[in-house]
C-alpha cells in the first residue's frame, strides 16, 4: 500500500477505531468529546458486519490499520454504506502508538483517539483497476526472475555435462538455432529427461509471459502517464509501467524528495545534538518499485550519454559504484517527479525512438 500524507479532521464528529483480526476484530466508538459511547467485538463475516452497522452510524469516521485484509474490510463496510474510512500505514503508526501495554482494545481505542484528533498517517488503497494492474505487473516480475532462474539452471547443467561448449555460437544464449540444439542432445540415460523436464518448463513459464505481456499492452496503452515515462530512454511499456503504477497519481507527493522517499531511496540519518549521521539508503517502502528503478537506471546508463557522465562524475568523486547508482536513482526521480507534475517529455528525450516505441504499443 501507498503512503500519503495525514488527514487533519475537525472534532466535531463520532469516530471508530478497528483492531482487525483475522476471524473477530474490536472496534471502539467514541464521541468528538473523546467519550467512549461503545466497545465491542464483531465477526469478520456478513453478519458481524451487519451488527457492527447496528452499533455504528452510518457517518461515522472509520479507521483501522493496514494489513492483508483491508481492501476486503474497505469493500464491506462501503458497501453497507461508510464512506470515511481511512486505513493507517503500519509503520508510521507504530511510532505515534508505542506502548508496552498492548491488547486488541488497547489498539482500537488508540485508533479512535488518534482517528479523533487527525492524526493517522494514512496509507493509499489502490482502486480496483489499479489492484488489477499492479497484480499484473508483479507477476510478470515474478515470471522473469524464474526464467532467469531456469536458464541458468539449464546452462549450469549442460556446462556440467560438458555439453555448453558444444552449442551453436549466437549472441543470445537461448536463440532459436541453439534451443533446437539443447533439444537434440541426448545422453541414451535418465539425464535426457532432466534436461527435457527443464526445457519444457522454460518455454511453459515463457508462454505465461506472454498472456501477462497481452494485457499490460493493453492497459498501458489506456494511460498518458506511462506514455510519457516511455519517452525515457531505454524505458519500455514494461518499466514505464511498473514505475507509474507504483507512483499513482503524482499529486499525492509534495516534493522529488517525498518521492525518493516512497521509493526507499533516501539516506537514513540518525542525528543527535550536534552530530549528524548519514546511514545506508532506507529501503523503505516496496522492493519491487525500488528494483523497477534500478533496472531502469542500468539500461540508462547504458545509451544515455549525460546520465553516464552523472554516474561516471560521482562515481569518481565518491570511490563506489553503489553511490553513484543510487545517485543516479535519485536523479532520475527528480526527473520523473518534473515530467509528470509538468506534463513534460524527458529531457534528453529521442523522439524518434519515443514514437516508434508508442506506435508499437499502439499495434498490441
Amino acid at each position: 500500500m501507498n503512503k500519503e500524507k495525514k488527514r487533519i479532521e475537525p472534532m466535531n464528529s463520532f469516530v471508530v477505531g478497528i483492531d482487525l483480526g483475522e476471524k473477530e476484530s474490536v472496534a471502539t466508538y467514541m464521541a468528538p468529546d473523546g467519550d467512549i459511547k461503545d466497545q465491542f467485538k464483531f465477526l469478520m463475516t456478513p453478519e458481524g458486519y451487519s451488527e457492527f452497522s447496528k452499533k455504528v452510524p452510518l457517518e461515522t469516521r472509520i479507521a483501522f490499520e493496514a494489513s492483508g485484509s483491508a481492501y476486503a474490510v474497505t469493500s464491506s463496510l462501503r458497501k453497507l454504506g461508510y464512506s470515511d474510512i481511512t486505513v493507517a500505514h503500519p509503520k508510521e503508526l507504530s511510532w505515534i502508538t508505542k506502548s508496552k501495554k498492548k491488547n486488541d482494545k488497547v489498539d482500537s481505542l488508540k485508533l479512535a483517539k488518534l482517528h479523533l484528533v487527525g492524526m493517522i498517517p494514512e496509507s493509499h488503497l489502490l482502486e480496483e483497476e489499479e489492484r488489477i494492474f499492479r497484480d499484473l505487473l508483479i507477476q510478470r516480475v515474478k515470471l522473469g526472475k524464474s526464467i532467469s532462474s531456469i536458464k541458468n539452471s539449464i546452462i549450469g547443467y549442460l556446462k556440467r555435462e560438458n555439453f555448453f561448449s558444444t552449442l551453436p555460437d549466437t549472441n543470445d544464449n537461448f536463440s532459436m538455432k541453439r534451443r533446437n540444439a539443447m533439444k537434440e542432445i541426448t545422453w541414451g540415460n535418465q539425464k535426457d529427461l532432466v534436461l527435457k523436464v527443464m526445457l519444457d518448463h522454460l518455454e511453459f513459464i515463457e508462454k505465461q509471459t506472454t498472456l501477462l505481456d497481452t494485457e499490460i499492452r493493453k492497459m498501458a496503452k489506456a494511460s498518458e502517464d506511462v506514455k510519457l515515462l516511455m519517452s525515457i530512454t531505454g524505458i519500455d511499456y514494461y518499466l514505464a509501467s511498473l514505475i507509474s503504477s507504483y507512483i499513482g497519481n503524482i499529486t499525492r507527493f509534495d516534493s522529488s524528495d517525498k518521492l525518493a522517499s516512497f521509493f526507499g531511496i533516501i539516506t537514513s540519518t540518525k542525528d543527535s545534538s550536534t552530530i549528524k549521521r548519514r546511514g545506508h539508503m532506507s529501503k523503505e517502502g516496496s522492493h519491487t518499485a525500488r528494483w523497477a528503478l534500478s533496472i531502469a537506471v542500468d539500461t540508462i546508463i547504458t545509451y544515455n550519454k549525460p546520465i553516464r557522465e552523472y554516474y561516471d562524475s560521482v562515481k569518481n568523486r565518491k570511490g563506489s559504484g553503489k553511490f553513484a547508482h543510487v545517485s543516479t536513482m535519485r536523479k532520475l526521480i527528480r526527473m520523473i517527479f518534473t515530467m509528470l507534475t509538468e506534463r513534460k517529455e524527458w529531457k534528453y528525450e529521442n523522439p524518434g525512438l519515443t514514437e516508434n516505441k508508442l506506435s508499437k504499443l499502439e499495434e498490441a
